[in-house]
């Protein structure tokens, strides 16, 4: 299985994802697909990938070359048309004895394995007394697992405090292992998600939690194991970058760069260095150092994939370089008002390796038209050829599998399949991203979104905060 949800509802461990682990899992169950899925949508072609560094040992270039793949595999919400309706029917089957179960009294690991079903039934409010009573015990065989269960049931019925305190509760409790991590990953997120200011105060709280854990993971071997889970060394700074960037943005910009020198410092061990997480680990701080920077491209020329099928030539500008077209200015003197036009661009940046790149567009474009900030403000996606196939050369295989892509998406939404080199600069290794651009070319947002509730919020929040205003000097 590949997210938390998933885990912790099917019973193999309480958290979260595959060897290479990727972004914080989604608290949320993808909804299964209602029609079954169709045989007939084409596979994207598998050629060879380019050769790892050559100073890795033959065990971690291995591992490098898996990367991509075990990415997709862990991302969250990266479910394709038949896992979704595989899982439908699973949550049907659990929902219904959970119903059934519920009124009924039980013991001992009978109380965790009921907990467990109803999460997979998403019937969280018998999960969450079952995982209580479990817990009580005085000698459960899985406490921690029960404590993550009970974390997770707390999430689904929206009470984020709640989750705050299971986790809290683990870290006092165990030892600092992979599936807390996770755990934590997981509650960030949720509470991320979440538009409530109680909720998003669980934040920094969790981050000041998890982030002395971190650093003493990455100096004393650079990964997480614990209850079937694993966590690597490019996870573990992709979150504190995350923490960072929390204090970055919440005008703390000392706090933030004392974890990124300490970052530095510390992922500069030969054992990290000459790891298969060290690229990912470069490509992370490569993101983090490009906000508020000069984007290194000024267009996007390739290949536009229309609605129609009819691909054309085309080439779209990330910023307009003519600093007038910035502003409009009324009145003169003192009573002078410069208001700035809304001429961001949004880059929604997708890659057939990730199912959840169609949702996560849709999702984003979706709450960008309910908060009404779409009007006036450039959005497009874009992909090259080695996002999806590892080489710009493509395959008729892979023109068939992008076609299939774009009818996914809405037919105003301007699609381009560009030169990678345009978008190697922003060190894209995981996908859907998002890259915004304010009207003088800044970067202004640049992460991985992989489907991420969490993510895809903050995302959006960025997108909603007012654009900077350059005043002109005062002549008086």
């Amino acid at each position: 299985m590949r997210t938390f949800v998933l885990l912790a509802a099917l019973s193999t461990t309480a958290l979260a994802q595959q060897q290479q682990t990727s972004p914080a899992p989604s608290a949320v169950t993808p909804e299964p697909q209602q029609t079954p899925p169709s045989a007939q949508t084409p596979a994207a072609p598998v050629p060879p990938a380019p050769p790892a560094p050559l100073d890795m040992s033959p065990t971690d270039a291995y591992l490098y070359a898996m990367e991509p793949f075990n990415n997709a595999r862990s991302a969250p919400d990266d479910l394709t048309d038949a896992d979704k309706w595989a899982l439908g029917i699973g949550i049907a089957r659990a929902n219904e004895p959970c119903e059934v179960l519920k009124i009924q009294k039980f013991h001992d690991e009978d109380l965790l394995a009921l907990g467990k079903l109803c999460i997979f039934g998403r019937d969280y409010e018998p999960a969450r007394e079952f995982l209580i009573n479990y817990i009580a015990l005085p000698q459960p065989k899985a406490p921690e697992v029960g404590r993550l269960l009970l974390a997770r049931a707390f999430v689904g019925l929206g009470s984020i405090d709640s989750a705050e305190s299971q986790m809290e509760s683990l870290v006092t409790l165990f030892p600092y292992d992979a599936s807390i991590h996770l755990g934590i990953d997981m509650v960030v997120d949720a509470a991320l998600a979440s538009d409530s200011t109680d909720d998003l105060a669980v934040v920094p709280r969790l981050d000041e939690l998890q982030l002395p854990h971190i650093f003493d993971a990455l100096a004393h071997g650079g990964s997480l194991s614990g209850n079937g889970d694993t966590v690597d060394a490019a996870l573990l700074v992709r979150d504190a970058l995350r923490v960072a960037n929390s204090l970055r943005r919440n005008f703390k910009p000392d706090d933030a760069a004392k974890i990124v020198d300490q970052l530095r410092s510390t992922v500069a061990d030969p054992g990290i260095v000459n790891g298969a997480s060290y690229p990912a680990i470069q490509n992370a701080l490569t993101r983090y150092d490009m906000f508020e920077k000069p984007t290194p491209v000024r267009e996007f020329h390739g290949m536009e994939l229309t609605a129609t099928g009819q691909n054309s030539a085309r080439v779209v500008p990330l910023y307009d370089t003519d600093p007038a077209a910035h502003r409009i200015v009324r009145g003169s003197g003192s009573h002078t008002m410069v208001r700035t036009l809304d001429d961001r661009t949004l880059v929604l940046v997708f890659s057939l390796a990730s199912p959840a790149s169609s949702d996560t567009i849709q999702k984003i474009l979706s709450r960008l038209a309910q908060d009404h900030v779409t009007p006036g403000m450039k959005i497009f996606a874009v992909s090259s050829f080695a996002a999806n196939i590892g080489v710009d050369t493509p395959t008729p295989e892979l023109f068939e599998a992008l076609k299939a892509f774009r009818a996914t998406l809405p037919a105003k939404l301007t699609t381009l399949i560009v030169p990678s080199p345009l978008l190697q600069p922003f060190a894209i290794d995981m996908w859907p991203a998002a890259i915004l651009f304010d009207g003088k070319g800044r970067v202004r947002w640049l992460n991985t979104l992989s489907g991420s509730s969490g993510g895809i919020r903050q995302m959006i929040r960025e997108v909603e905060s007012p654009v900077p205003v350059d005043l002109p000097p005062n002549p008086n």
